[in-house]
């Protein structure tokens, strides 16, 4: 009767244990099944601006070399006064042969924040220091020959962008060895000061959402449409850096805002072609001769919408896509035509986890969506259909999405197709997401992201916005034609 007992309590423990554990399990699914879907739901592209490293003022990277007396020398910078794409000569003379000095450049910006560059120079035979022809020879803020490295490598002391919405003036001094300093101060000038240009900016807040940059002149000029990322932020000082050189620009909002779409879901490619028909009508615009520019997300838009429509002269991307993802909360079309949404490609689940805070990487989500090669042909855009010349920029470090790997794509299939448009690519080794600043401003440093990782390195994403403007300003003169202004 005992031993019954016994087993009769034994059992009746492992019952309530095994219905306890059948409980917790389920709690477990109730519990995570939402949250795998609630983080689908909440991840995005990643589309904000990170934070730049601060400048160290304690570097001094002469200091680690042993330095001789040497002569004072003369400190020559020009132009004095300059535009913030200008290039900036600067010259020292007669110095000792092979004496050795730093150059510094430090400038207050538009709110009041102190940025530095600095770098370690060794004079030639003829006592002659100049950064075109000559590298720094220790730490500092670049590395290499660059005429304008110490502009685009300054650093702030403390984190933040930089604001260029006012003339600046900028300070250049060379240490010697013997403690004398030389110095020069020159004054560069901003782009966002329009009216310089006699350029006016036109809020439109109805069934469009747009800042509109147009010429007060007789002439009729050549439009270029701006298109955002997924961050859907107005592109202000793109745009009035672009206006500057000639062109009205419509700086174009197409979700995030009143009367439009609050996601990128379902954005329709009419609302992009009703924004050309109404430029089409403007006296100021020459209405054969509009382009599109969009980067990442809106490059996609812009490829898109010119597969299905045939008014536009010319189209550049910048780091886009060769598919039509889906929205930002995986499920969505982000496209629309004809009322319905577009098809659209999509990763693993799988590659969409939780890094304890850590930095996380777009791209193997994005890449493992080429597996499913009957989804991408479906959601691939037709580039066969654009009736325009292409110009593709991309980073080959794009590390939110494979933007190099899907430029190329979009060319094999222009070739494929026999494209009968012009259509060049340009990709940058060290460069990722993220550069497309105007030439000659430091880039927000984008190693040291904490939440999400955007790819390249410092020099290598300010040197591709360096020679990708270039590349864009060339292509835009060649397909539309330009009335450059007089600075």
């Amino acid at each position: 009767m005992l031993e019954t007992a016994v087993r009769y309590k034994l059992m009746k423990i492992i019952t309530i244990i095994k219905s306890g554990l059948k409980i917790i399990s389920a709690t477990i699914l109730l519990i995570f099944i939402p949250s795998v879907l609630f983080y689908s739901c909440i991840s995005s592209y990643p589309s904000s601006r990170v934070k730049s490293q601060l400048f160290n003022s304690d570097t001094k990277p002469c200091q680690t070399l042993e330095i001789k007396t040497g002569k004072k020398g003369t400190l020559q910078v020009t132009p004095n006064i300059s535009y913030s794409d200008d290039i900036v000569a600067i010259h020292i003379t007669g110095l000792q042969p092979f004496q050795i000095g730093s150059l510094k450049l430090s400038v207050t910006d538009s709110k009041d924040i102190r940025w530095e560059s600095v770098a370690c120079f060794q004079a030639n035979e003829s006592g002659e220091i100049n950064p075109e022809n000559q590298a720094p020879i220790a730490g500092g803020s670049y590395e290499g020959k660059h005429t304008m490295g110490l502009f685009w490598s300054l650093k702030p002391e403390k984190l933040s962008s930089f604001h260029f919405d006012t003339d600046l003036n900028f300070t250049i001094s060379f240490d010697t060895g013997d403690g004398d300093r030389l110095t020069r101060t020159i004054l560069r000038k901003s782009y966002e000061n329009i009216e310089n240009h006699n350029i006016t900016k036109k809020e439109i807040r109805n069934k469009m959402v747009a800042n509109f940059y147009l010429h007060e002149t007789d002439t009729q000029r050549p439009t270029l449409v701006l298109l955002p990322g997924s961050g859907g932020n107005f592109q202000h000082r793109k745009a009035g850096y672009i206006a500057s050189k000639g062109y009205n620009v419509l700086d174009l909002k197409y979700f995030g805002a009143k009367n439009l779409p609050e996601n990128l879901e379902n954005v329709p490619l009419e609302y992009l072609h009703n924004a050309i028909n109404w430029l089409k009508n403007k006296p100021a615009v020459d209405s054969s001769k509009i382009a599109l520019m969009g980067r990442s997300k809106g490059a996609e838009y812009a490829l898109l919408y010119a597969s299905k429509y045939n008014d536009v002269k010319a189209l550049v991307s910048e780091v886009g896509s060769s598919v039509t993802w889906s929205s930002k909360r995986y499920i969505k079309s982000p496209w629309s035509y004809n009322g319905k949404g577009v098809p659209k490609a999509r990763g693993g689940i799988r590659y969409l986890k939780s890094t304890g805070g850590k930095a996380q990487v777009q791209l193997p989500y994005m890449l493992s969506a080429f597996e499913k090669t009957k989804r991408i042909e479906k959601s691939s855009i037709k580039i066969e259909n654009i009736k325009c010349p292409i110009l593709l920029i991309s980073g080959e470090d794009d590390l939110q999405w494979p933007s190099t790997m899907m430029s190329n794509r979009i060319k094999a299939r222009a070739e494929k197709y026999k494209f009968n448009y012009e259509i060049k690519h340009y990709s940058y080794e060290n460069a990722g997401h993220q550069f497309d600043d105007l030439p000659f401003i430091p880039q927000l440093d984008f190693s040291n992201i904490s939440t999400w990782k955007s790819g390249g390195n410092f020099q290598g994403n300010a040197l591709a916005s360096i020679d990708s403007w270039n590349r864009i300003f060339i292509f835009l003169n060649k397909q539309l034609g330009t009335i450059e202004l007089n600075k």
